[in-house]
């Protein structure tokens, strides 16, 4: 059987390791990574082998020639331009005349590939997938199948939210030659995205063959030290280069180990490498050939490459240093810190953790080196959360981490179009702004300074003036040293997923570029925005003189001003409050908070109409009717979809998928349609803002997503159909919803939608966003956070009694599977 190396990848992840080299070129314990692969194939009989190449080709083709000194055959594949993982293959499509076996070049595995082929050809598969089994499978495809081991279900890099499976795609795959007559030579086509979900559309038979051995996308640097460990550790079966001078050992010929050099095991040194005396060689270190190791040195979980020379005393620890790198006198490097091919660290320079130091720099003597020299990259797991970005000022976001930011949004953009940038009216906010046009501005990009704004104004802002997107800053009123970042598109929706993805991976690894100093432009002063949009809200009102009495709660100052200044306008009396009724929406009858009371207390005492409570933002608002009824996260969501049905006959409203199937009957009453998405607020506006039907769409993001607006449509509404909120709140059917949070750790969250979703085979479920499962006229929904270590869990049925019953039976569920 022949086989397909894929060996295009860049590593952009891996940077610097591979600015100078491919990928598959990264070495592992002294030998390319796909070395090992090679070897691999080899083993199982595999030596005709294609190799795909694409990025920087000439130096696996130097490196491994014709294969001939590996004992096998390779042809090469150049692609121009990346045509995809199936792309790449189809260019070997003569070569492969029968069934054919396709192997990433830049994983480490020691998957016995002999029994994946027995398996494929037992199943009678067209395309068999090697699956292994994962804690955290964010960045892999995850595969779903049944119990005869026939694939079911694919999703690609999933959200917390969507993982319902812990078992993930290895890129290890046993074809039949007849899946690439599915599409066209030099059509960009992708194995997991494209080829795979058309073969099951088709249900072509195609299989996973699960594996318990070793695999490791060396996607990251973490990874890569990882894999070291593993290999060190006989985790895997790889061939380690050198002899084995004790148990765990091994040392390549011509390496001179001067006296009292002391070797820890498990540890790799190199061939003609030279240990100086009275040096430290510690346990999981690797040395590659050609290393001079300078006297006094000390060396810790370290990883050399080749040719280097560390002068007396440099002390490494837990660090990689690349290639032709030279370490002066008593430099400390500490630890996930690396360092680039053809670097010079001066004498007594300090290395901070995490530091990365890109190709061909200087660092001089004495230096430390706190930040990311030029083209840096420190890992971090994601930077945004459920909504934008979070954290605390000048510790998590300051200044100098605010204007990086902004210009890896802006490096989407490539150097051309007009971002707003706005904030709310607290100093830190309008300090950090600053730093986010910097950013912008750096760049290449015109910034438009919007001032001063809530958001739900921002995001009018952006559209009004026709930005290509936008950011707004905006603090918390209850505690102060928390900050949050929304990034805006040009719709003013939060931006999607991907788009956050693009961000994250341009400022992990700081890979965009800034403008010429005389390609900066002067930033465009908007002031006085918000009376455009008060004005325009007053304009699209039917009634001018709503003649309300009103209690209008917020902990914000500018809120209060704002919106009780508005409702004057229409002839309502304001009474002002400053309560703190966070959570009060969630909030069951009987578990109310002392200020919550006194505010519902204060509402039917005082005969107001309604009361309202605005949240930071500007975005969310509370209800509560004449009654004292305070209008829950459910009944809102109800009630708004029940204003959209009977102004717009037959009309379609967003929802996400928590939401009560109350949302149903209304729509079932006023003959209208229910759409439902993920819970994210950047999923709901992205749905809504792409809504086929189009009518009233902005009206739906407004009575959502902003407070001020949408509080004047609720009572334009009110006033024009002549119905009080009581009246509307009763026309709304009785539902019994229940929500609880549990513990639940990454790393067991896909394992525990798995098993739900095994435990509830042939019932009827939905794996939009975590799995829901419907059963006895209800549901209940398992929904892992995206920013905690907790699941989620809601639940609705026909009595309160009974919602809370199947809430806390998953509740215990998740529980009991995360301690399996």
């Amino acid at each position: 059987m022949k086989a397909v190396i894929m060996a295009g990848g860049e590593g952009t992840r891996l940077r610097p390791l591979t600015c100078n080299r491919p990928k598959p070129m990264v070495p592992v314990v002294n030998k390319p990574v796909m070395e090992h692969i090679i070897e691999l194939l080899k083993k199982h009989g595999f030596t005709d082998i294609a190799v795909t190449l694409q990025y920087l080709p000439d130096m696996i083709k130097d490196y491994f020639g014709d294969g001939s000194d590996f004992g096998i055959n390779l042809r090469y594949y150049v692609e121009d331009k990346p045509m995809g993982t199936a792309g790449s293959v189809k260019n070997a499509e003569e070569f492969l005349d029968d069934t054919f076996l396709v192997i990433s070049g830049d994983a480490l595995t020691d998957i016995d590939l002999g029994k994946a082929v027995e398996y494929h050809y037992s199943k009678g598969s067209m395309a068999t997938l090697v699956l292994k089994k994962v804690d955290i499978p964010l960045e892999y495809g995850v595969v779903v199948t049944d119990e005869n081991g026939r694939i079911t279900r694919f999703l690609e890099k999933p959200s917390w939210g969507e993982v319902f499976s812990d078992t993930v795609n290895t890129g290890i795959y046993i074809l039949s030659p007849e899946v690439l007559k599915y599409f066209n030579k030099n059509e960009m086509f992708d194995f997991s995205k494209d080829l795979f979900p058309m073969l099951l559309k088709e249900n072509k038979p195609m299989y996973g063959y699960i594996t318990d051995e070793y695999w490791c996308d060396i996607g990251d640097l973490m990874a890569y030290s990882k894999a070291h460990m593993d290999v060190l550790d006989g985790k895997v079966k790889i061939n380690i280069p050198g002899n084995k001078i004790k148990d765990r050992v091994w040392v390549g010929e011509g390496t001179v180990i001067e006296e009292n050099v002391v070797i820890e095991e498990p540890c790799v040194i190199g061939a003609n490498t030279r240990i100086k005396k009275d040096s430290v060689i510690g346990s999981y270190s690797v040395l590659g050939d050609n290393n001079i190791i300078g006297e006094r040195s000390g060396i810790k979980r370290s990883i050399l490459w080749k040719n280097n020379v560390l002068e007396t005393n440099t002390q490494l620890r837990g660090t990689v240093v690349c290639s032709k790198v030279n370490i002066k006198e008593g430099v400390f490097a500490f630890e996930n810190s690396v360092i680039g091919d053809d670097t010079q660290i001066g004498k007594n320079a300090v290395i901070k953790p995490s530091i990365k130091i890109w190709p061909n720099k200087i660092v001089e003597g004495g230096t430390e080196v706190n930040s990311n020299l030029v083209w840096g990259s420190k890992f971090v797991r994601s930077i945004f959360g459920f909504r934008g970005v979070a954290g605390e000022i000048n510790v998590d976001i300051t200044p100098e981490y605010a204007s990086k930011l902004g210009a890896a949004y802006g490096a989407i953009f490539k150097g051309k179009g007009k971002i707003g940038v706005s904030s709310d009216d607290s100093a830190a906010a309008k300090m950090l702004k600053m730093s986010f046009m910097s950013g912008l501005l750096s760049a290449g990009l015109k910034v438009l300074d919007f001032g001063v704004l809530h958001l739900p104004v921002a995001r009018s802002a952006v559209r009004f003036y026709g930005a290509d997107g936008g950011i707004h800053i905006s603090t918390s009123s209850t505690n102060f040293g928390r900050l949050t970042v929304d990034f805006l598109d040009k719709n003013g929706s939060n931006i999607k997923r991907e788009v956050e993805r693009k961000i994250e991976n341009a400022f992990q690894r700081e890979d965009f570029s800034r403008c010429e100093g005389e390609a900066i432009k002067d930033v465009e002063v908007i002031p006085d925005y918000t009376k455009y949009y008060l004005r325009n809200i007053i304009n699209n009102t039917r009634s001018k003189d709503f003649g309300y009495r009103i209690a209008l709660n917020s902990l914000s100052g500018f809120i209060l001003e704002t919106v009780g200044n508005l409702l004057e306008t229409f002839g309502c009396t304001v009474e002002k409050t400053s309560l703190d009724l966070r959570n009060a929406k969630t909030m069951r009858n009987g578990n109310k908070s002392a200020e919550m009371t006194y505010f519902t207390d204060m509402i039917k005492m005082g005969n107001y109409d309604l009361g309202v409570s605005i949240e930071d933002t500007s975005e969310k608002m509370m209800l509560v009717d004449n009654n004292g009824r305070i209008v829950s996260d459910d009944m809102f969501t109800a009630l708004i979809s029940l204003i959209v049905f009977k102004t717009v006959q037959g009309g379609t409203v967003v929802v996400p998928i928590s939401t009560s199937s109350v949302v149903d009957k209304l729509a079932e009453q006023n003959n209208g349609k229910v759409i439902r998405t993920k819970t994210s607020p950047q999923d709901i506006m992205n749905k809504m803002l792409g809504n086929e039907t189009k009518e009233n769409v902005y009206e739906q993001f407004t009575l959502h997503f902003d407070a001020i607006a949408g509080l004047v449509k609720i009572l334009d509404f009110m006033k024009s159909e002549n119905y009080s909120l009581s009246d509307l709140v009763n026309m709304i059917p009785d539902f019994y919803v229940s929500e609880k949070e549990v513990e639940c750790s990454w790393n067991v969250k896909g394992k525990v939608i798995r098993q739900i979703i095994q435990e509830n085979e042939g019932q009827s479920i939905e794996t939009l966003e975590g799995v829901k499962i419907f059963k006895d006229g209800g549901w209940v929904l398992v929904l892992p956070d995206a920013e905690q270590p907790v699941c989620r869990i809601k639940s609705e049925s026909y009595s309160a009694e009974f919602a809370e019953e199947l809430t806390n039976f998953y509740v215990n569920k998740v529980r009991e599977i995360s301690q399996k």
